[in-house]
């Protein structure tokens, strides 16, 4: 393609199916994330409230289409109080985890409605998700396991954000990169609502043909990422590169070792690992441990070992949240992780099994030399009918 070739148009002409090359702003030319065919509704209102004035675009590779499309709401997360104690460590933690969900709601009917997404609030709403990961990551990550089958689309980026910052902090990177990182999470899976919903319904195992259909999910999301101004590189990375794997095996592209750098491989491990403990419409989530244990032994050339373990170190054998039976025949959730000791952290006890009544709350550090009590199994909410979500809003206050 010679420059000739290409056709510069007012941004008020661009449509669907046009190929762009450039977008050109007040003040400058400048080439776009990833050039290529405006196919979603939303990638054209992206680039429309970019603030281009006109658009490069290849009359060759364009395949023009029209649709009318209607400018986005606006919301930001709500501003949340500082916690002191647990209790309203964990009820500011579910006020901002509803706040989220509520957000991610909003976002992803817009992209249904081919309306644009806004950076900006998902910038904002990542800003509060590390605020409060570094001022007290357990509370947050209790929320990530407070999973509704019914709500998996809206909490399984949220989720993802979430674990993807606490691992990121707990390797040590810089606040403003795991933002980015954050970002980039909560927006790793928008093109799923440009697949059709038969497919993501689909209960059972995909056909080779559905199967191709459900790849382009990360083309999509990659599309409507990059047609939001100011995205970074390293949001880009995390949705571009959540399905590929090591050995090459994963898609779109294939790539495999160093082709896919460490937010890559960051996200991989979290996508999988969250997908996997989560209810979803076609399959039961597994405890923790096992989710592990498939992606070690399942596909043991998949992922990034080192950074395994570092994920499991990070999260725990136990994990913030979970619920766990002790032998005292008590139900507790875990809440403090023990990184020196991993089948010692604190919990709160709350359920007596032999009796099958909720008793009064007890919080217990397992590793304390006086306790004698000790955990036997991790359990399923489900299994004693419990409502963790509802337990926490009417008990922790």
């Amino acid at each position: 393609m010679h420059a000739n070739d290409l056709k510069q148009i007012d941004i008020s002409e661009l449509t669907l199916g046009m190929f762009v090359v450039k977008v050109i702003t007040a003040s400058s030319t400048l080439r776009v994330k990833t050039e290529g065919l405006v196919r979603t509704p939303t990638t054209l209102q992206n680039l429309k409230n970019s603030g281009a004035l006109k658009v490069w675009i290849d009359p060759d590779r364009s395949e023009e289409t029209d649709e009318p499309v209607s400018p986005p709401a606006h919301t930001t997360p709500t501003q949340q109080e500082p916690a002191k104690n647990f209790e309203e460590k964990v009820q500011a933690a579910m006020s901002l985890y509803e706040d989220a969900k509520c957000i991610q709601k909003k976002m992803i009917a817009n992209i249904k409605k081919g309306k644009a997404v806004n950076l900006q609030e998902a910038d904002a709403l990542s800003s509060q998700i590390i605020e409060s990961v570094f001022s007290d990551p357990n509370s947050l990550m209790m929320m990530c396991q407070m999973k509704d089958k019914g709500e998996y689309i809206y909490q399984h980026a949220l989720n993802c954000a979430i674990l993807m910052s606490v691992f990121a902090r707990y390797l040590d990177f810089d606040e403003s990169v795991i933002e980015k990182l954050a970002t980039g999470a909560l927006l790793h899976d928008v093109g799923n609502m440009h697949i059709e919903q038969s497919l993501i319904d689909h209960r059972g195992q995909y056909s080779p043909a559905e199967f191709e259909q459900m790849k382009h999910h990360v083309d999509y999301s990659v599309e409507v990422a990059s047609s939001m101004p100011g995205i970074s590189q390293e949001s880009l990375d995390v949705i571009r590169l959540h399905h590929e794997r090591l050995d090459g095996s994963g898609y779109p592209n294939g790539l495999s070792g160093d082709d896919i750098n460490i937010y890559g491989r960051m996200i991989a491990l979290i996508d999988s690992y969250n997908a996997l403990t989560s209810d979803r419409l076609h399959k039961d989530a597994v405890a923790p441990f096992t989710a592990f244990k498939i992606m070690t032994n399942g596909t043991p050339n998949a992922y990034d070992n080192d950074l395994m373990k570092q994920l499991i170190r990070c999260i725990g054998v136990f994990p913030v949240g979970s619920l766990v039976k002790l032998s005292s025949n008590k139900l507790a959730m875990v809440v403090e992780n023990n990184f020196e000791q991993p089948l010692k952290p604190k919990v709160v006890a709350f359920y007596s099994i032999t009796g099958g009544y909720h008793t009064e709350i007890k919080h217990i550090d397992l590793a304390a030399s006086h306790n004698s009590d000790q955990i036997e199994t991790s359990v399923r909410p489900d299994e004693f009918k419990l409502d963790l979500m509802k337990f926490m809003r009417t008990s922790l206050r």
